[in-house]
């Protein structure tokens, strides 16, 4: 069975590399044999090193998105050929392991001092973005707004609430060698006078006649992705009914849709100048 080195990190497939460097070294420390004495600290750290070896790195964890469990096979080198995580501790600061009282000390202290405090700043930024739901259906780009100036951005078809998109090298910030960081966006979704939510399910308001409420008929309802759909309606159905179309709302983080449930109200007929001026004169007669 494939490994999910995100899990293992406990991070999200979205994390950052600043968030995935900051999970490895919580539980590196954590779990390092030289603080954890418990019999399967060993196992675990060196689970935590290779899930880090694999996302710490761009491109091995480009190939690891896209190929999941074929990842060993179709990168060409599996993860697990990376060096001891021993000697790795040696590397950082030319050092080899000293005794400490009645055990030996990988530099472990050396290690994490040298990896993490020292390290360049981020040139990484992250923003919100806040989208109506009516804007899904028109599949317009985004504007987004950076110090460098504005980006347009095509939005995700499974997007969801809270759904961080990369823009890879499109920061404003550069790191010493000129090269510039990724953007990090992160989509919230609002209500309009179209579409509202209910968790992953969209509810879209069709006013009909009341004559359909009663003889039954039809009624048009647009969706998420810009389409129109005909319904049934039963004879006998009340105001404020709802009817149900799966796989039409938004998705979730495991990929799967909601529903677009479609609430019928009551939609009155237009009274035209006539009727107001008749209503009028029966006003009167009863006075």
């Amino acid at each position: 069975m494939a490994k999910d080195y995100y899990r293992t990190l406990g991070v999200e497939k979205s994390a950052t590399n600043q968030d995935i460097k900051r999970a490895y070294r919580k539980l590196a420390k954590q779990f390092h044999p030289d603080v954890n004495k418990e019999a399967s600290a060993d196992r675990r750290f060196k689970d935590i090193q290779e899930a880090f070896d694999v996302l710490g790195d761009e491109e091995k964890r480009t190939q690891y998105d896209r190929y999941g469990s074929d990842y060993e096979r179709m990168a060409g080198a599996g993860p697990g050929q990376s060096a001891d995580y021993e000697d790795i501790f040696r590397q950082y600061n030319g050092r080899q392991s000293r005794p400490t009282g009645g055990g030996q000390s990988f530099g472990f202290e050396d290690m994490f001092g040298s990896f993490f405090n020292q390290e360049e700043e981020s040139t990484d930024e992250e923003l919100e973005l806040t989208v109506p739901l009516s804007h899904l259906s028109t599949n317009e780009k985004v504007t987004i707004r950076l110090a460098s100036g504005t980006i347009q951005m095509s939005l995700p078809k499974d997007v969801y609430e809270g759904k961080k998109v990369r823009l890879r090298g499109k920061s404003s910030l550069r790191n010493r060698s000129g090269v510039a960081g990724d953007v990090y966006v992160t989509i919230h979704l609002k209500d309009d006078d179209r579409f509202r939510r209910h968790e992953h399910d969209v509810i879209s308001t069709v006013r009909v006649y009341p004559t359909t409420f009663v003889l039954g008929g039809e009624v048009i309802a647009d969706t998420l992705e810009g389409k129109r759909v005909k319904l049934k309606v039963k004879p006998g159905t009340k105001p404020g009914a709802r009817l149900r179309i799966p796989n039409r709302g938004l998705s979730n983080q495991d990929g799967h849709r909601g529903a677009l449930l479609v609430q019928l109200e009551v939609k009155l007929p237009e009274m035209d100048a006539t009727f107001y001026e008749e209503w009028e004169n029966q006003l009167s007669v009863k006075e």
